[in-house]
């Protein structure tokens, strides 16, 4: 999950540097509601912007999870998830560790896939005349949260009791 979600970063940094030769001198870079531009950049600085603020997402969502498998690991009385002394005791934790460590980093995932697909709305929006944002983008933040929402409801049934064996 690690390795997909450095790739969905560094696919965000090529992707605003590889369009540059195809955008215009003033770049559309913020919409309003409605789809028209209300904020524009030269292209070099906004790859740059763009570049730096993936960078410094990607660095903080990889540190939240190198941080959360350190106090899970280091410090399990602070580490309150449910059925946490089943979860945290000392077999069940490696595989705690690495299924809350995915969480994030599918988070992570979903951002930068959404950051990527906004640059190419954003792209082809400045291909335009007028300039104009397709409605695509809001069907974008709708997936996200859903997909935000149902991972977060599928890490809290991850950490559910299992079963009991019939011991008949």
């Amino acid at each position: 999950m690690r390795t997909l979600f450095i790739i969905t970063c560094l696919a965000n940094i090529v992707f605003a540097f590889g369009m540059l030769p195809w955008m215009p001198e003033k770049v559309a870079i913020h919409f309003g509601a409605n789809g028209m531009p209300n904020g524009w950049a030269s292209p070099i600085p906004n790859a740059i912007l763009l570049s730096i603020t993936t960078a410094i997402m990607g660095a903080g969502i990889l540190g939240c999870s190198f941080l959360t498998a350190l106090c899970a690991e280091h410090m399990p009385e602070h580490f309150n998830i449910p059925n946490r002394d089943y979860w945290l005791n000392e077999e069940n934790r490696p595989k705690t560790i690495r299924r809350i460590c995915s969480f994030t980093e599918f988070i992570g995932i979903g951002i930068m896939l959404f950051f990527l697909f906004v640059q190419w709305e954003i792209f082809w929006a400045n291909q335009k005349v007028p300039v104009i944002v397709s409605d695509n983008v809001w069907v974008a933040v709708v997936v996200l949260f859903v997909s935000l929402g149902i991972e977060t409801v599928r890490l809290f049934l991850a950490f559910r009791l299992p079963k009991e064996k019939d011991k008949s």
